[in-house]
């Protein structure tokens, strides 16, 4: 082993390393070989002679003891054994080789547009089987200092919320400790209480109620607060909530029946060219 790292050392002060006229052995167990060539496709770019040398140093090293490892298990392994794992490893082989041409092909053929008209069709089709785990709230709400006089104005443009009363809200944002008027977005109750500080279950439950609107006030701020709209667990989860869910379901089934027409393809291809037979 000396012998081969002091042989690497030079190949590698001569520059000889990274790129070879006749290809050197650098490392042999049994009558397996290591090339020069081989160590060199593992030595990044642009390292200095130090890191250069370790990195080959530490590759001959992982080399040397996987092939006494395998030399060793080959040696001690029943034939049967042996059988078996060839099997496994073509077996994996070919199952690689078929997988990544799948992949390549379906990239270049497969439409991965889903359209919202798809997505609401297959939803208003299996609505039954979308039932929540988890309440579910959306809503908005208002940060104000105690000492704001804008309440009664900025209560009445949360409640009724036209376009008026959102362009109102964004012109006086400035005085709001905090907001999020988005009240697209659906929230387990928690995560939507635990942002006016009402993290205990105890504290929001009695506000989980459809458009119903309600004022929480501490020692520093007063919130004001729209639940616009609440589902139960058990009842049927909104649309926007799971579109994500019905794209992906949608995508898959997708890439299922193109695959189905594509190995029939291959084979109906296969008989038309006879390059398939089979014998009984």
């Amino acid at each position: 082993m000396r012998y081969v790292f002091l042989l690497l050392i030079l190949l590698v002060s001569s520059c000889q390393l990274k790129e070879v006229s006749s290809d050197k052995i650098v490392a042999r167990v049994h009558n397996h070989y290591l090339y020069a060539s081989e160590v060199n496709a593992h030595i990044r770019e642009n390292v200095s002679f130090a890191d250069s040398a370790s990195m080959a140093k530490n590759y001959i090293n992982a080399w040397v003891k996987e092939q006494l490892l395998l030399q060793k298990a080959v040696f001690n392994l029943n034939p049967s054994q042996q059988a078996s794992l060839e099997r496994l490893i073509r077996q994996y082989r070919n199952d690689i080789f078929i997988k990544t041409y799948q992949e390549e092909w379906l990239k270049s053929r497969m439409d991965t547009l889903v359209t919202s008209q798809e997505i609401e069709a297959y939803y208003d089709e299996n609505k039954q089987n979308f039932k929540l785990h988890q309440d579910l709230v959306r809503g908005r709400y208002v940060q104000l200092p105690l000492t704001n006089f804008n309440k009664a104005s900025v209560s009445r443009a949360l409640r009724r919320f036209n376009e008026s009363d959102r362009n109102y809200l964004d012109s006086i944002s400035l005085q709001f400790n905090s907001a999020d008027l988005n009240d697209s977005v659906w929230f387990r109750p928690q995560a939507f209480f635990n942002r006016i500080n009402r993290s205990s279950p105890k504290e929001y439950d009695r506000y989980l109620k459809s458009k119903r609107f309600f004022e929480i006030e501490d020692s520093i701020d007063l919130y004001l607060i729209f639940v616009k709209e609440v589902r139960r667990r058990n009842e049927i989860a909104p649309l926007s909530h799971i579109n994500p869910t019905l794209k992906q379901i949608l995508l898959n089934k997708r890439k299922l029946e193109t695959m189905r027409q594509f190995n029939n393809d291959i084979l109906e291809e296969a008989i038309q060219n006879k390059t398939l037979e089979i014998y009984e």
